[in-house]
């Protein structure tokens, strides 16, 4: 406000000077503002002799040479003249004083300053208003940074950190003091130097360590692109137990564990998934097993380790995808000659499933060296394979179709070169890895996977043993309602039951449960009419193979019972009197049933906690089934019983 009443009056004083004022007495602010000689004393022009000797300042007289007079600068101070030369030997001169570097306003330390007369320092740069540091020159300061930087970086507005020489800081409102810092994601609270940006509860990701680098090449071929992959995978915050909430047999908390201290009967499967929940049945992941085990305390049931799946893998150029997030080979440079995404359908029992190689692998004809090619088919065993040591399904290959005549061998494995065909027949029901490896003879590798499941409409009930060279043990299947004893036909057994013709040929006569025939195919592969129930797999001891019971159509709500028994005499020599003479050949024979509904294994018993059968018409109640749903339903409902008696006719009732 001083400075623009200031500026106003030097205005006005200037006009009316220009206008040749008639005053006697004229109105001053400096001696510039009277006539010659005429000095400004107390704002009024007078004589220079009535002015008592002050001699008015910044006024440079000629008058007075001999008395050093005086000039007035603009700001008011003072400065010697002897009319000729000043003190320096200079000449003098009426003008102003040199002239100073213009002083920024409200600035109030310059000494040589611009008309507002009342800073004092030496002439400075240019300074930013409301700064109140005193840097010495400075450079320009950011707004409001109450920091004492010297000299400084521009800082970032609001952030309130104590860098020394701090780069671009973080996001407003950022608090930390990294020195220095490295940019830091958004609304991320973390101490990290470099942050890593993972959304994921765990740190250790049990599911995608690997180095997911997009391919930086000039693509030849087709760079394929993700549009949409999958980016929320469900993970939850880390449980120590999923139990009660989380019981679904997947890993929820992405810990690498399915189902941790979830309840569970011993003997009782489930599907589950090795993998982040989202990526289940996405891209070539698929469901495993888990089977609930006897705990540490020998009595509560805990799951086992999920096993026989396939979880996401590093995305490799195969046409499918690996890495299970939506999208196939994506960020890869991509013309494979092999199809992953290829799809291997099913396989039913008794049947052989044909797989040609040559819609999988170089199917577009880009090398044309299927035939010079090793190929390498590998199939997983089944819960009896590994009772008995053996497989229960019979392989082959060859270079052609017609090549795959005659039956395959009890083997896991087929490798030969050019074996593009592939051919399998399971006794069993289940789920199977079937892994294809293709190696070319300049030693280039190509491999694929698949779970190959062998499914039938209905109830079905394995029984392998690990004696079975020397014990003959018997499966039975009863129903409520329809059966009394074990040993009569109103059960499925060895006895009026068997359809592979080992023991009696079947009647159709016993057991009349009410169900209708269905086509099926038979032990020997052949499809016709087939009895329900039906045993079409005998073991009499005869050999490493499994006993198998099946029922095509159950009703919803049909109530079954299974049973096994010992049916071996382990006397070794003769019986004179009821006595055995010669000794007696024990063995520990330690059964497995699997129980199969729609091809989807429910259960299996006998494995943890291991049973135990050593004597004839040693009898082991198994496990009572409620079918759930129409012919199609895989569902069932399991109590398993799993006590052994001694009877020679156990009954029925009696469970």
């Amino acid at each position: 406000m001083q400075k623009i009443v200031f500026i106003t009056v030097c205005v006005f004083t200037v006009f009316i000077l220009s206008c040749g004022s008639s005053k006697t007495e004229q109105s001053c602010v400096t001696a510039f503002d009277c006539p010659d000689g005429k000095v400004c004393s107390d704002g009024t022009c007078v004589d220079e002799n009535s002015s008592n000797g002050t001699p008015e300042e910044n006024i440079s007289s000629s008058d007075d040479d001999s008395n050093g007079g005086s000039s007035e600068l603009p700001d008011g101070s003072s400065s010697a003249d002897d009319g000729e030369t000043n003190d320096s030997g200079t000449p003098a001169s009426e003008t102003p004083d040199t002239p100073e570097i213009p002083d920024t306003p409200n600035d109030d330390t310059d000494i040589a300053d611009t008309p507002d007369g009342s800073d004092a320092d030496t002439p400075e740069t240019p300074d930013i208003p409301n700064d109140n540091d005193a840097e010495t020159p400075e450079n320009p300061d950011t707004l409001n940074d109450n920091d004492a930087e010297i000299p400084e970086t521009p800082d970032t507005p609001n952030d309130n950190d104590n860098d020394i020489s701090e780069t671009p800081d973080d996001t407003p409102g950022g608090t930390d003091d990294d020195i220095p810092e490295i940019p830091d994601t958004p609304e991320d609270n973390d101490t990290d130097t470099t942050d890593d940006s993972d959304t994921e509860t765990n740190e250790d990701d049990p599911y995608s360590d690997w180095d997911s680098t997009p391919d930086d090449e000039v693509c030849p071929f087709v760079m394929n692109e993700c549009a949409a992959p999958v980016t929320d995978f469900g993970c939850l915050p880390a449980m120590e137990k999923e139990y009660p909430n989380y019981c679904d047999g997947l890993d929820n908390d992405c810990d690498g564990k399915v189902d941790e201290g979830c309840f569970c009967y011993v003997g009782q499967t489930q599907p589950c998934f090795k993998g982040k929940p989202n990526q289940r049945n996405v891209g070539i992941c698929q469901d495993g097993m888990q089977t609930c085990e006897v705990g540490s305390d020998g009595k509560t049931g805990v799951w086992s380790d999920c096993t026989g799946g396939i979880s996401p893998q590093q995305d490799i150029c195969d046409n499918a995808d690996n890495d299970c997030n939506g999208c196939v080979d994506d960020d890869l440079c991509c013309n494979p000659p092999i199809n992953c995404a290829y799809n291997i359908g099913t396989a039913q029992p008794f049947t052989y499933k044909t797989i040609n190689g040559n819609e999988i692998y170089d199917s577009s004809h880009l090398f044309n060296d299927a035939a010079t090619a090793t190929w390498t088919w590998t199939l997983s065993k089944g819960p009896c394979d590994l009772v008995l040591g053996t497989t229960n399904f019979f392989v082959k290959g060859a270079a052609t179709e017609a090549g795959l005549a005659g039956d395959g061998s009890q083997t896991t494995t087929v490798s030969g070169t050019g074996l593009s065909w592939f051919k399998v027949k399971f006794l069993l029901s289940g789920s199977y890895k079937l892994h294809l490896k293709v190696t070319r003879t300049n030693g280039e590798v190509y491999e694929c996977e698949w779970i190959l499941r062998v499914v039938s409409n209905g109830l079905r009930v394995e029984l392998c043993w690990n004696t079975a060279n020397d014990v003959d043990i018997d499966l039975h299947l009863g129903k409520n309602g329809k059966t009394s004893y074990w040993d009569d036909e109103s059960n499925c057994f060895y006895y009026n039951c068997d359809t592979s013709g080992n023991y009696y040929d079947y009647t159709g006569t016993y057991p009349d449960w009410g169900y209708g025939n269905t086509t099926n195919y038979d032990a020997n592969g052949i499809l016709k009419s087939m009895p329900n129930p039906r045993l079409d797999l005998d073991n009499r001891g005869e050999g490493l193979k499994p006993e198998n019971i099946n029922l095509d159509n159950p009703n919803d709500g049909d109530i079954f019972k299974v049973l096994v028994h010992h049916y071996t005499d382990p006397c070794s020599g003769v019986y004179i009197f009821g006595a055995c003479v010669g000794g007696y050949d024990y063995y520990d024979t330690h059964p497995v049933v699997n129980v199969y509904c729609g091809g989807t294994l429910k259960a299996t018993y006998g494995v943890s906690p291991q049973v135990t059968l050593r004597e004839k018409d040693d009898s082991w109640k198994v496990v009572e089934i409620k079918w759930v749903g129409d012919v199609a339903s895989d569902e069932c409902e399991l109590t398993p019983n799993l006590g052994i008696v001694s009877e020679e006719v156990p009954s029925y009732s009696n469970w």
